[in-house]
């Protein structure tokens, strides 16, 4: 099914294959001979998303481009011939050519993937890390920023002490972090929930 969202809409090559129960909104543009499998979600908030010819996403995964109004703006791309496995989350990120994404590999804001990359099952690559062309993250590791590039490890103590480094909230968000989380949380949720309420949402033939 696809779906206008304020005033924009998808746009699909003819020899795309998209499942009876996908769903695509909004600034989605999908190149030849790709297959958009059941129960997959491609989204868009504002900034475009951009699949390539040839790539293959498969059951229930979610990809989302984020921000553009009222934050800043992650648009998703992804390179031709590549394999978004199931249940896979990719958010405002960019994804090369020829990669492979496992199951319920998790992507953030601001991430690069080089070409030829490999991302193992249940992996996370954070927000703004870049990986180069054949970059390998191994099976339920985390990709994070470091000073000296990416640093991929299934420690999840270390993982945690970089991305604190990294400033997650000022990234996405554009906001400091202050010592009161509740405070961080109040004025994240009435951003996102006023950019929410903002989207018209109309399906498409």
């Amino acid at each position: 099914m696809l779906y206008e969202r304020n005033g924009r809409g998808p746009r699909l090559h003819s020899s795309t294959v998209v499942a009876d129960s996908a769903r695509l909104i909004g600034d989605v543009t999908v190149g030849e001979r790709c297959y958009i499998d059941h129960g997959v979600v491609i989204e868009s908030s504002g900034a475009p998303i951009t699949l390539g010819d040839e790539t293959i996403v498969l059951a229930n995964s979610v990809l989302r481009s984020v921000g553009g109004t009222s934050r800043p703006a992650f648009p998703v791309t992804i390179g031709r011939r590549t394999l978004v496995g199931p249940a896979c989350v990719l958010t405002g990120c960019q994804v090369g050519a020829n990669c492979y994404l496992a199951t319920a590999v998790l992507i953030f804001h601001g991430a690069e993937i080089g070409d030829d990359t490999r991302v193992g099952a249940g992996a996370i690559v954070h927000h703004h890390t870049r990986l180069p062309r054949g970059g390998r993250v191994g099976l339920r590791e985390i990709a994070v920023p470091g000073e000296a590039g990416p640093v991929c490890t299934g420690d999840v103590a270390t993982a945690r002490e970089l991305l604190a480094r990294a400033d997650f909230f000022g990234t996405v968000f554009e906001e400091e972090e202050p010592v009161d989380q509740a405070e961080l949380h109040d004025r994240v949720f009435t951003r996102l929930l006023d950019e929410v309420m903002g989207w018209d949402d109309r399906p498409l033939g």
